[in-house]
């Protein structure tokens, strides 16, 4: 295989990826419906303590 035929077989693939942007978001936004799911508006942020032993804690415990 030459680098033309490589040269075109990305072209081909890139166009074909790009083409199907569009259909993968109309098939999220069906299956998001379909099963209820609904997209957050906000999160909750968790602030990790981080431990003596260097793991991570959601609360301050006092490992020993």
């Amino acid at each position: 295989m030459g680098a033309a035929e490589v040269l075109v077989l990305a072209a081909v693939v890139a166009v074909l990826f790009w083409l199907a942007g569009p259909v993968r978001r109309r098939l999220e936004r069906w299956l998001g419906r379909r099963l209820g799911l609904r997209r957050s508006t906000g999160g909750r942020v968790v602030v990790l303590g981080r431990r003596r032993n260097g793991t991570f804690s959601r609360e301050d415990r006092h490992d020993q």
